[in-house]
């Protein structure tokens, strides 16, 4: 890895206060073990894209440094103060390392493609730069790829996606917004599921829903007979 380029980061909070709006449908075992599916999902994907310097994983959650070294990842350990927070003290660390960039990739969206990604890098222009991609309900930002690391400040929550283009068009900069099918589909509530199952996901979240048959009310026989990728 190469302190130089761009960095992705993943953040992560810790394992047991996560996915909160999935307690009504999933118990608490079921929603840990679901983090820690598309997280190792995400980071797959991520290991595969040529144009990356490097990962980062920016957490608090001591079972993630496990799971960061299975996929080659470095580990910011931060306390948990917020993800716009945690995202700022992640630019820190990459733009006083001298990184080109840092791209923020959620830990939940298991139909992410390693060549979602590299189109994402591919497409972003020279110098001071924002490219965005939206959630699925064209509110929530799920991926933000910013050079340098600190070139924008990070409003992650309601209505993100405004709030980064609108902060991006104050600075002076007309942000790339990029339609990533795989990228937008995060997994919050229930209702997410049916447009996760309609899409390849990960091998080890697609297991996970289809083994505890979330998947099968949602998928064709066609479908759920499909390879998923690896």
């Amino acid at each position: 890895m190469s302190a130089s380029g761009i960095w992705a980061v993943v953040p992560v909070k810790a394992f047991a206060r996560a996915k909160t709006r999935l307690a009504g449908a999933f118990p608490a075992d079921l929603r840990q073990a679901l983090v820690r599916a598309m997280l190792e999902d995400v980071l797959a994907a991520l290991a595969t894209v040529d144009g990356l310097a490097g990962r980062v994983i920016a957490t608090d959650e001591p079972e993630a440094h496990a799971i960061a070294a299975r996929h080659g990842a470095r580990v910011l350990a931060i306390a948990d103060h917020g993800l716009n927070e945690t995202l700022a003290a992640a630019a820190r660390m990459l733009a006083t390392e001298g990184a080109r960039g840092m791209l923020v990739l959620p830990g939940d969206i298991p139909a992410v493609t390693a060549a979602e990604i590299a189109d994402l890098l591919a497409g972003h222009g020279e110098g001071r730069a924002i490219s965005l991609v939206a959630a699925h309900d064209g509110q929530g930002t799920n991926a933000l790829l910013a050079t340098p690391p600190d070139a924008i400040g990070f409003a992650f929550g309601s209505l993100s996606f405004a709030a980064h283009r609108a902060a991006a068009e104050r600075l002076g900069i007309v942000p790339r917004v990029c339609s990533l099918p795989g990228m937008a589909v995060d997994l919050d509530t229930p209702a997410n599921i049916a447009p996760l199952a309609r899409r390849p996901m990960g091998p080890r979240t697609f297991q996970l829903l289809d083994s505890d048959g979330l998947l099968r009310p949602q998928r064709s026989p066609a479908r759920r007979a499909a390879v998923q990728r690896g």
